[in-house]
């Protein structure tokens, strides 16, 4: 996931004064929207900005869409976490932000969870990892903690499961979150700040979803004070970037699957973590999962 801002040279102090800034945001996935509520949120309620988001399949519609859904800190590198407690406070809020626009204020009707609190186990499967998992379960943050277990600890948390190197790690603060319905939220809690800001007399904010690709960044020249690109691996069929940014895409496969309730058998546990191993088992519910 790459975030790039491209200011236009028509920025100044005088153009401020008569107009709203204008910012262009590519992508409406995990980074995009994230971008707009922060320009959103840190802003001045009297400064007025408008945001124009692009993307040709609108929220959610690219790799973000159909990701795992699995949220921790951990890194295959413990090095790598010098910046992780400020990441996963960040994505913490969010996800919190986007919970409050998910809750009905009808409590006749059911809301879908956006987000499944009920930690993540990673089963050691080869001796190569083994040492990096350990180390980092040595190297966690406080708000996030990785603890290294055993075969029979593993299986407390999910019977029968197979732990080939008698080692796992489990990381009991870590989050399972349905990115779709994660992203539509976060995308309606932008919407309710402009509005409530609005209803304060601070008619000062825009927001507009513009389902349309941008294949170079010449097309927005001039009409906005700043492009930001959040496109992840598509930034390279922008014109100007292709080539330009080491990025590579790969490909998987995302199965949701749903037990029948004439299967006859056990429930997946209520309080029983979601599966990290070289696929993923995403739980979300005693019968339902992604993998």
């Amino acid at each position: 996931m790459k975030t790039m801002v491209l200011s236009s040279s028509s920025f100044n102090s005088s153009t401020i004064l008569e107009r709203p800034l204008k910012f262009a945001v590519l992508g409406a996935g995990f980074a995009g929207l994230s971008v707009v509520w922060n320009l959103l949120q840190h802003t001045s309620k009297d400064s007025r900005i408008c945001i124009d988001i692009y993307d040709e399949t609108g929220i959610g519609g690219g790799a973000s869409g159909i990701s795992g859904g699995l949220l921790h800190p951990y890194s295959p590198k413990a090095k790598l976490l010098w910046k992780g407690a400020e990441c996963w406070k960040e994505s913490l809020d969010l996800l919190n932000i986007a919970e409050r626009a998910n809750t009905s204020k009808d409590p006749s009707i059911e809301t879908q969870n956006l987000v499944w609190r009920r930690g993540i186990l990673r089963p050691v499967i080869n001796t190569k990892k083994m040492d990096i998992l350990k180390e980092n379960s040595q190297n966690f943050l406080e708000s996030c903690r990785l603890l290294s277990i055993d075969k029979y600890g593993a299986q407390k948390l999910v019977p029968d499961i197979c732990v080939p190197l008698d080692s796992a790690i489990y990381m009991p603060q870590a989050v399972n979150v349905h990115p779709p319905r994660y992203l539509q939220a976060l995308f309606t809690a932008c919407k309710n700040l402009v509005n409530d800001l609005a209803a304060l007399g601070y008619d000062t904010k825009e927001i507009n979803l513009l389902q349309k690709s941008v294949h170079s960044l010449l097309e927005l020249s001039g009409e906005y004070d700043a492009v930001i690109v959040c496109l992840g691996a598509k930034a390279d069929m922008v014109q100007e970037l292709s080539g330009r940014i080491p990025l590579r895409t790969c490909r998987g496969v995302v199965a949701h699957l749903e037990l029948p309730h004439d299967v006859m058998g056990k429930e997946y546990g209520d309080h029983s973590p979601s599966i990290l191993s070289d696929a993923w088992l995403a739980i979300q519910g005693p019968r339902k999962f992604t993998v």
